[in-house]
């Protein structure tokens, strides 16, 4: 899992569709689509449930995006990537 696949995740989940979402992450949304599906494999479980009105979701993946909000958090706020060179501050 990598945690920009949780920033997409995120992403959609704030913005209530994938084509909202993946706008916000300035990522077209087929690629979005397909890494959450992706996601959804690797955890072997339904993260939301899609319809042409957007997304919503399951117990899932509203466990998992309070877990994606908190690791974000602690992991940007501690880390400055700058071109090829990460920083962590402890």
């Amino acid at each position: 899992m990598e945690l920009r696949v949780l920033r997409y995740f995120v992403a959609v989940a704030d913005a209530g569709s994938v084509t909202a979402g993946s706008a916000a992450s300035h990522v077209s949304q087929p690629a979005v689509s397909r890494q959450l599906r992706a996601l959804e494999r690797e955890l072997g479980v339904e993260l939301l449930v899609r319809s042409e009105g957007g997304v919503r979701l399951t117990a899932a993946g509203a466990e998992l995006l309070v877990l994606a909000r908190g690791l974000r958090y602690h992991l940007e706020d501690r880390v400055l990537v700058h071109g090829n060179k990460t920083v962590v501050f402890d």
